[in-house]
């Protein structure tokens, strides 16, 4: 589902702390410099120029290419594109796609307006939320031609990414039977939790299979005289996938069906969901909705002791890498009858009106590559390596906090969350009546009713 101005997100990365301003749906973008160069020319590659025989690609050979790189991550993103160019002989101008207001929503409606105004872009990166929206608009080029080309090595490629999790994505994101995205990394969405605060409390580290009962007795110990919250909510408003579907997922439910074709906001599941975390609320184990809560601060300071998230946080958190290794770890969503996590992918189209379709090609191939899958993922854009040779690599973990195993192992149950009609006004609906929910303003019962007659509602509107 297409992230919304007010909302939060998690798997790719436009803009500010999940927890103390507008997010993005899954992954959220990145927060470091996000308003220093809003929508403008941010790096290029500027590499050797010599090519290397790459496929039909000659040194001449120029993209325009939207990034959510902010200039904490320019030194490696600025590396790999030099090691691109000095490949294949193809020079990358990258613009930012960050925004004022941070969100997917925004990076879509940025990409699209410079589309619509004429300027040269080749692609952008694209979460998983946009891919259907920019099919629809007709300004892609299928890549199935291409993909023939480079059977051998795109079929490697797959062979590569966790099965469930690419049966989804084609099932969920191919339009009239042809593939216009080839993903590059993904975000599902996890419990990280302090792991000093756990020890000073003598609490146990929690491990795969805990419950919502495990986690709120923890969640009240952590909280329980002390200025330290349990949980933290999105701030300053909860978002569909980082708030929202972790609940309701390991509850059995869902706000739409498989398909994502229709709502199911008011099942029994999700309004059982909804009131337990209401009662979190109520009983003062996180922050309260709204306001500029900063988890991410205070996870550090030693404030809070859990926050949901995916690998994003790494960027984030006010800590050097080798401090966050060592006081939080993470661990899958605590389960009331299942286990479940949304996931979202991203990657990059190749848009109609570029004039080198096989350069952009090579860049494409470039991003699943091994050796770009090994690299900048992370910091490029907030996403595990969708290579799992990759992600599993003890010479990838060795990199992250205890756990980060566990963004791989989610994979075999993860819901796949994608754009639908009208997705920005859905997600909006979504988001405005959780918060309602957990305000207290409506009962979990009503909230989750209104929320499935107006998504119902939305869902049926052209835009």
């Amino acid at each position: 589902m297409t992230d919304e101005g007010s909302r939060t997100r998690a798997n790719g990365r436009p803009g500010s702390d999940r927890f103390s301003g507008p997010m993005i749906s899954r992954r959220k973008l990145l927060t470091a410099g996000a308003t220093a160069a809003v929508a403008g020319p941010l790096l290029a590659a500027c590499g050797g120029s010599s090519s290397s025989g790459s496929s039909g690609s000659s040194g001449d050979d120029v993209l325009t290419i939207g990034l959510p790189v902010t200039p904490k991550d320019l030194g490696q993103t600025t590396k790999y594109l030099q090691a691109f160019e000095k490949q294949t002989g193809i020079h990358v101008n990258s613009f930012t796609t960050n925004t004022a207001t941070n969100t997917w929503v925004s990076v879509f409606q940025e990409v699209s307006t410079r589309l619509a105004g004429g300027q040269a872009i080749d692609s952008a990166y694209i979460a998983t939320e946009g891919m259907l929206l920019f099919e629809k608009k007709n300004v892609l080029e299928p890549l199935d031609s291409y993909i023939a080309s480079d059977k051998a090595a795109i079929n490697s490629f797959y062979a590569d990414v966790n099965p469930t999790l690419l049966a989804n994505f084609r099932k969920l994101d191919t339009l009239d039977g042809h593939t216009y995205f080839i993903p590059i990394g993904y975000n599902v969405m996890s419990m990280w939790y302090n792991r000093k605060v756990f020890s000073s409390l003598g609490l146990p580290e929690p491990t795969a299979g805990w419950t919502w009962d495990d986690f709120q007795r923890a969640a009240s110990k952590i909280s329980n005289g002390s200025s330290r919250l349990g949980f933290a909510i999105g701030a300053p408003t909860p978002g569909p996938f980082t708030d929202v579907y972790p609940w309701v997922l390991t509850n059995g439910g869902g706000i739409l069906n498989a398909d994502q074709t229709m709502a199911t906001a008011d099942s029994p599941a999700n309004i059982e969901a909804a009131t337990f975390v209401r009662g979190l609320v109520s009983k003062k184990l996180t922050n309260q909705p709204g306001g500029t809560y900063n988890a991410f601060n205070s996870a550090a300071a030693g404030d809070l002791g859990m926050f949901g998230a995916g690998i994003w946080p790494n960027t984030d958190i006010p800590l050097s890498q080798a401090d966050i290794n060592k006081q939080f770890a993470i661990v899958p969503w605590p389960q009331q009858t299942k286990a479940g996590t949304p996931v979202g992918v991203g990657g990059f189209p190749m848009f109609k009106q570029t004039k080198n379709k096989k350069a952009l090609w090579e860049f494409i191939k470039y991003s699943v590559s091994e050796e770009f899958q090994q690299g900048p993922v992370v910091n490029f854009g907030g996403d595990m390596p969708i290579r799992q040779s990759v992600a599993r690599s003890q010479s990838f973990l060795k990199n992250f906090p205890p756990g980060t195993e566990n963004f791989s192992n989610e994979l075999s149950y993860s819901t796949m969350i994608v754009g639908v009609p009208n997705g920005s006004a859905v997600e909006s609906e979504i988001s405005t009546v959780w918060e309602q929910i957990l305000t207290g303003a409506v009962s979990p019962s009503a909230g989750m009713k209104s929320m499935q007659t107006n998504v119902s509602s939305l869902m049926t509107q052209q835009v």
